[in-house]
């Protein structure tokens, strides 16, 4: 008896060890995508929230924590419009706050995750004429979040075709927070301008709440503007010191987007900026383009000669500026036309 139960443990136990760790590998790979963001506080840190108040435990919908309900759940519409219309009922005047919570969750999740799913919701409650109010009481901290992160905006209109959001923002974040040069002049400062620059002042970087961004940020360009005597400045001469954003944009956005969010940022959103982008006195231009070159064409059309093929970065002389197609003057000499999205 004890010979044969030798002889089974020798034969059987290899076989099932190996299946138990089959077993548990498969129910490993089965229940991990169940754990990833499913719930809409899976991911999210309280203690490093840029948003003060995020309370956790005290806001309910049909019996269940809001932090608590799956974020599949959201993307059925049905489910979706019995939650907004249960946030838009709820009184604000008199302290229930839930439709708050939720905007404020969806931001925090925006800075602390890469769900995408977050940005479509909260473009729906920016649609949602009873709740997108409550959004633009916390537009600045929707505008840090498209400094700290513009690709994930772009990406996310793209995916979704939801794009007053981003117009919203586009719109008014360089009015809440950049400098233009008819502020300057107005003001008679003395700044120097060598290069390109879409200036944002240290004061406005100093009051964010999102420690990553002012670190992005500091890493710019400074440059000091001083201010002559005036009535703002109490009759003093003033110096303030400015970060140059020209560069940090698009840094933070080409290498992140495929070609066809590119496309959709190049033609849509860089106009946007284009009344606050102060022009240097010594500007240098180069070739961008995903596709590792951009062509020289001797007309302003795609099907015209191809004169020369340029590689992306490499620095060219911009000759006139008028139109979608720029007259250009590559290292070799050679002068032609290329789109201005292929140009940096």
């Amino acid at each position: 008896m004890k010979s044969f139960i030798k002889f089974f443990l020798i034969l059987f136990l290899p076989l099932m060890i190996s299946c138990k760790d089959k077993i548990s590998e498969t129910s490993k790979n089965t229940t991990a995508p169940m754990n990833i963001n499913d719930k809409l506080k899976d991911g999210i840190n309280v203690s490093n929230s840029f948003i003060e108040d995020l309370d956790f435990n005290k806001y309910k919908y049909n019996g269940e924590y809001i932090e608590q309900i799956e974020v599949s759940s959201l993307e059925d519409q049905s489910f979706r419009n019995s939650f907004f219309q249960f946030l838009a009922s709820r009184n604000f005047d008199q302290g229930q706050y839930e439709q708050v919570f939720f905007i404020k969750l969806l931001l925090v999740r925006i800075q602390q995750l890469d769900d995408i799913r977050s940005y479509y919701f909260l473009s729906l409650i920016f649609k949602d004429q009873n709740l997108g109010y409550y959004l633009e009481d916390y537009e600045l901290d929707l505008f840090q979040l498209f400094l700290y992160k513009p690709s994930y905006f772009i990406i996310g209109e793209y995916k979704y075709k939801q794009n007053k959001l981003v117009d919203y923002i586009n719109q008014n974040l360089p009015l809440a927070f950049l400098t233009n040069k008819d502020y300057f002049d107005k003001n008679i400062v003395d700044i120097d301008f060598q290069k390109d620059a879409l200036l944002i002042s240290e004061d406005v970087v100093n009051k964010f709440s999102i420690p990553d961004l002012k670190k992005r940020i500091e890493q710019c360009e400074k440059i000091e503007a001083i201010f002559s005597p005036s009535y703002d400045t109490g009759w003093k001469n003033k110096t303030t010191m400015y970060y140059n954003l020209y560069r940090y944009i698009d840094d933070n956005i080409l290498n992140k987007l495929d070609k066809n969010e590119l496309s959709l940022y190049n033609i849509k959103y860089r106009p946007f900026f284009k009344s606050y982008i102060i022009k240097g006195e010594n500007t240098e231009y180069f070739i961008h383009d995903n596709d590792g070159y951009t062509n020289l064409r001797k007309d302003k059309n795609t099907s015209s000669e191809v004169l020369e093929k340029i590689n992306s970065g490499e620095q060219i002389e911009v000759l006139d500026q008028s139109g979608d197609w720029w007259l250009i003057k590559t290292k070799n000499g050679k002068q032609g036309y290329v789109h201005k999205s292929r140009i940096k």
